[in-house]
């Protein structure tokens, strides 16, 4: 059982969409825009662009563990 949330810690709520498409005539086909919010109170923002799945996968990630970082990261990725 989770124990009850502490109210001196605010909430936090962020938001992480993955838009993906496949290019035309273009080799590794895989295109995906990560666009983020680390708030829900925030304008989301593009954070990263990734042409497979595993650089998918890795920002998926590295977004997760700056998003749980108890320092209240930005939960934002390195551009590419």
């Amino acid at each position: 059982m989770r124990p009850p949330p502490d109210p001196s810690v605010p909430e936090r709520t962020g938001i992480l969409v993955i838009r993906v498409w496949l290019e035309q005539d273009a080799p590794g086909r895989l295109r995906a825009r990560l666009t983020q919010a680390a708030d829900l109170g925030e304008a989301p923002a593009t954070l990263a662009t990734a042409a497979d799945v595993p650089e998918v996968c890795a920002a998926v990630e590295t977004w997760l563990r700056r998003f749980l970082d108890p320092r209240g990261g930005d939960a934002g990725v390195t551009r590419r």
